[in-house]
């Protein structure tokens, strides 16, 4: 698996590699001492730890086998009772009311297997993204860039892979956005501006990691501020720009 190299980065651009455990023994132990003395690097480093714990904290409870096939059982054999006060009534309606019951317990059942099922599918899809940010991050030409924001506040950071035609994006210390609105994250190249997807709510000042695919010669990725529903083009002004090399 590749690895960051201490020697050819500037160690305040290590926080994401580090964090995300993309650096060596020796390299890690550098930046270790390096974080000892650099209040800046310790925060932002804090800030991607808890981001990428986030990738690994959802959890699903699947409800038990044969759940179904017990539900139905137990409405087939239960008894429908009628009021006290009403007379003696056809054995039709008796029937309806048990099969109407059937199909309530049924239904419910259905919806919690729904609901289990789709628990399961967003697991599935976090463990994919997970696996992407790996394949990334441990690319042999995995090269990590930083962009400053246009005001001064907050930067991004962007690991890329040429072979994965892939990169993992994450941002820290960014101002909130205003009201109703939110982050979003453009692949900006010679046949114009692609909208990728709005930034995840940031967690301690950093936005988790969010993989990007479908890279193209000449790409850049850039942030603006877009309304929270999304942009299909650029609205606002650019507020990190970060070019991608060829």
């Amino acid at each position: 698996m590749g690895r960051f190299s201490w020697r050819r980065t500037d160690p305040h651009m290590l926080a994401g590699a580090y964090a995300l455990d993309a650096l060596d023994s020796a390299d890690r132990a550098r930046f270790e001492r390096h974080l000892s003395g650099c209040p800046a690097c310790r925060q932002e480093t804090r800030g991607l730890r808890e981001a990428s714990a986030l990738l690994a904290a959802t959890s699903v409870t699947t409800p038990p086998d044969g759940l179904r096939d017990r539900v139905l059982a137990a409405a087939a054999h239960t008894r429908q009772n009628q009021p006290a006060s009403s007379p003696p009534r056809p054995a039709w309606p008796r029937r309806r009311w048990g099969i109407a019951a059937a199909c309530g317990v049924l239904a419910v059942a259905l919806a919690f297997g729904g609901i289990a099922y789709n628990a399961q599918h967003q697991l599935h899809q976090m463990q994919a993204r997970s696996h992407a940010i790996a394949a990334v991050l441990g690319a042999p030409d995995a090269t990590m860039m930083t962009g400053r924001a246009a005001s001064g506040t907050g930067r991004a950071t962007v690991v890329m892979s040429h072979r994965a035609r892939a990169l993992v994006f994450t941002t820290a210390a960014l101002p909130a956005p205003p009201s109703a609105h939110r982050y979003e994250l453009w692949l900006m190249g010679p046949s114009g501006s692609r909208p990728v997807g709005m930034l995840p709510a940031a967690h301690g000042g950093t936005t988790p990691p969010m993989i990007v695919t479908g890279l193209r010669a000449g790409d850049q990725v850039a942030v603006t501020v877009e309304p929270a529903s999304g942009s299909r083009q650029p609205t606002m002004p650019m507020i990190v720009t970060v070019a991608l090399p060829s």
